[in-house]
């Protein structure tokens, strides 16, 4: 099996040398590695194609401040790609010594998937309750077994956990799927753009996609680029708007909604009063106002 690693990167190289070296020491290194970098300048670059000098792993880099987004960035790569196995990674992220190794593993032991992800090892003390309190309000269309799977993996040998939600910065896919499911880079989709590529694809294909609780990386969550937390507030209400409006006609699809927004209200509550800021829940508002007004797009 040819496996592909694709790191979309933008003005974060520190992060993505630490992200390529930890490529380069894995038990089974990818036969090619694609680099889509949407930088302010190649600093990145030339790193990168200093590390992989003379390693024996093909590098395509692709250098376009002009890219838009991690979206355009994946389907950017996909035009690229000639490995049976296609790994996104995010350029924050360092591997485990065996994970392509145990994502190979899990496609040979379960030859009908498609698609999985890994899970991250690192996750940080969540407040006592979160994981219950998340699965009890993401019901219907917004399930998502990975919350309670990241951070509470140790160890080898797990069984592969059925899901048709995977993450994005961490996922593989046999690269067949992408001549029938695109990315959606219409509808400007960030935060939830795994879960809608993802639910899609299991759509399309059946339960034929997976967590791999073996495949463990950790993610440095690099503060560069990244939004304050109210405004990923906002993009997050909107998004699962949008990731509504595309489903709508699902069974149950807007009481799952109208559940789900009042779990994020009370979320935003309690943020806001855990920071002593309104921001979050003028922020909650907000999203709602962006997502009912937003026109959705066809993919």
């Amino acid at each position: 099996m040819n496996i592909t690693a694709v790191v979309p990167t933008k003005n974060r190289p520190k992060d993505l040398v630490s992200a390529v070296r930890s490529v380069l020491t894995q038990s089974r290194q990818p036969s090619e590695l694609v680099v889509i970098d949407q930088s302010d300048d190649e600093t990145g670059k030339n790193l990168v194609h200093s590390l992989l000098f003379n390693t024996g792993i093909s590098l395509i880099y692709i250098y376009d401040p002009k890219i838009a987004g991690l979206v355009a960035a994946k389907c950017e790569a996909i035009k690229y790609v000639t490995g049976d196995l296609i790994c996104f990674l995010e350029d924050d992220v360092v591997l485990e010594f065996d994970y392509f190794a145990e994502i190979e593993a899990g496609f040979v032991g379960e030859l009908d998937m498609l698609g999985c992800c890994g899970v991250v090892a690192d996750v940080g003390p969540q407040p006592h309750g979160y994981v219950r309190f998340f699965h009890l309000f993401h019901r219907g269309i917004f399930m998502d077994p990975r919350v309670g799977v990241h951070g509470h993996s140790a160890g080898k040998g797990h069984t592969l956990i059925p899901s048709q939600t995977l993450s994005g910065g961490l996922s593989a896919w046999r690269k067949e799927i992408f001549n029938t499911v695109h990315f959606d880079t219409h509808n400007d989709f960030f935060m939830l753009e795994d879960i809608d590529f993802s639910t899609r694809a299991a759509a399309a294909f059946g339960h034929r996609f997976f967590i791999n609780p073996n495949a463990r990386l950790e993610h440095l969550a690099s503060p560069l680029n990244r939004a304050r937390m109210p405004a990923r507030q906002r993009r997050k209400l909107r998004e699962y708007l949008l990731f509504y409006k595309k489903r709508k006609s699902l069974p149950w699809a807007f009481p799952a909604l109208v559940w789900l927004l009042v779990g994020l209200f009370l979320e935003s509550i309690i943020q806001s009063l855990r920071h002593r800021s309104p921001s979050l829940v003028l922020n909650y508002w907000a999203g709602i106002i962006d997502g009912i007004q937003w026109k959705l797009r066809p993919a």
